[in-house]
C-alpha cells in the first residue's frame, strides 16, 4: 500500500481512504469524484450506505456493465458495514473492474482489519487523513493551502493563524480561503504576500485573544498584557482547559529548545519557530523554567476538577510563569 496526498491521489480501482481527520477524508472523495466526472461525464455515481448496503450491494453496481459507461462508487462508512459487504469487498479486492473506481473511506478503529491488511498487501492506493494535532504540522497544513493557490505568507501571519483557529481543520482551511480570497488583487496586479496585519483585519482582534497570544505575553514576561489577554479570552467564552493546555504546549516547547543539541530536526519543529523560541530561552534558565512548569502543572490540576476557581486559577498560573522570568 502506498501512502498518498488527498491532493494528489488519482483514479484507480480501489483507493483507500484512512483516518477521522473529517476535512482530509472529504477533500479526498471530491477530489476522485471530480476526476472521474472530468475523465468521463457520463459516470455513474453510487453511494454504499444506509438502505444501499443490502445482500450484493457492491455487485450491482460494480460488476460488468451493459454499456460499459464508467463507475465510481463510495462507501462512506467502512468501518460500520455489514460483514457480508466486507466479506465482497475481499472478495473484490482478487479481480477488481477496470472501468470502476472504488473508494473506501475507514474512519478509524478496529473494525474491518482483515480487509484493511489485504488492501494494504496488495498495495492499494491509501490517502491517510489522521488527525493533524501538532502546530507544526498545521502551519505547514496551512502553508500547502497558500501554496496551492500560489500565493505567500509570512511566517509570523501563519503563526497568528494557526494560534486563533487551529484547534478545527475545517474552520483553519475555511479562514485561510478567506483571507487569500480577500487579499487577492485585480487581475494583472501581483498578488502580494499576506502578513500578519491581513491575519489580524480579518479575524477583528481574535488573535490577540487566543491562549497562545497569552502564553506569548507570560514567557516574554509583559505580565499586565498577558492578563489582559487573558481577560478577553475569558470575557470571550474560552474554556480553561484548553487555555492551560496551549500554554503548556508553548511552555514544553521553551524548554525543550534548551537542551542541549535541540535542533529543529530532533524537535519536529521549523527554523524559524527554533529560532523565535532560542531567543526567549536566552532569558530563562533551568530553575526558572522548572518554576513556571510547576505553576501550569498546578493550574492544569486545578481546572479540571480540583479547584474552585478555575479562572482564578489561570490567571494565577500566568502570573506565576511571569514572574519566575524574571526571579531567574
Amino acid at each position: 500500500m502506498s501512502d498518498v496526498e488527498w491532493h494528489s491521489v488519482a483514479l484507480a480501482p480501489i483507493v483507500l481512504i484512512h483516518g477521522t481527520e473529517t476535512l482530509i477524508a472529504d477533500r479526498a472523495v471530491q477530489r476522485l469524484r471530480s476526476l472521474a466526472r472530468e475523465s468521463d461525464p457520463t459516470v455513474e455515481v453510487h453511494d454504499l450506505s444506509g438502505d444501499s448496503l443490502g445482500p450484493g450491494a457492491l455487485a450491482q453496481v460494480a460488476s460488468p456493465s451493459l454499456f460499459g459507461e464508467p463507475r465510481f462508487v463510495v462507501v462512506p462508512e467502512l468501518q460500520s458495514a455489514p460483514d457480508a459487504l466486507v466479506l465482497e469487498l475481499l472478495e473484490y479486492l482478487r479481480a477488481p473492474e477496470q472501468d470502476v473506481t472504488v473508494v473506501l473511506v475507514h474512519r478509524g478503529g478496529n473494525r474491518g482489519k482483515k480487509l484493511l491488511d489485504a488492501l494494504k498487501k496488495a498495495g492499494v492506493p491509501r490517502v491517510d487523513a489522521s488527525p493533524v494535532k501538532r502546530a507544526g504540522d498545521k502551519q505547514a497544513f496551512v502553508a500547502a493551502e497558500f501554496a496551492r493557490a500560489q500565493r505567500r505568507i509570512q511566517p509570523e501571519a501563519l503563526i497568528a493563524l494557526v494560534d486563533a483557529f487551529g484547534t478545527d481543520l475545517a474552520e483553519l482551511a475555511a479562514i485561510s480561503r478567506q483571507l487569500i480570497d480577500d487579499t487577492t488583487p485585480d487581475p494583472g496586479e501581483q498578488a502580494p504576500q499576506v502578513t500578519v496585519a491581513d491575519v489580524h483585519a480579518l479575524t477583528a482582534g481574535r488573535v490577540e485573544s487566543t491562549a497562545f497570544a497569552v502564553a506569548d505575553a507570560a514567557i516574554a514576561g509583559r505580565e499586565q498584557d498577558a492578563l489582559q489577554l487573558l481577560q478577553q479570552a475569558q470575557l470571550a467564552g474560552a474554556d480553561p482547559v484548553p487555555i492551560v493546555a496551549a500554554i503548556a504546549s508553548k511552555m514544553r516547547s521553551l524548554a525543550k529548545v534548551t537542551a542541549p543539541g535541540a535542533s529543529a530536526r530532533t524537535l519536529g519543529m521549523p527554523d524559524w519557530m527554533l529560532r523565535n523560541l532560542g531567543r526567549e530561552a536566552r532569558h530563562w534558565n533551568d530553575r526558572s523554567l522548572a518554576r513556571a512548569l510547576e505553576a501550569v502543572a498546578r493550574a492544569d490540576h486545578e481546572v479540571k476538577g480540583a479547584g474552585r476557581d478555575p479562572q482564578w486559577s489561570v490567571q494565577r498560573m500566568v502570573m506565576g510563569i511571569c514572574r519566575a522570568r524574571r526571579a531567574r
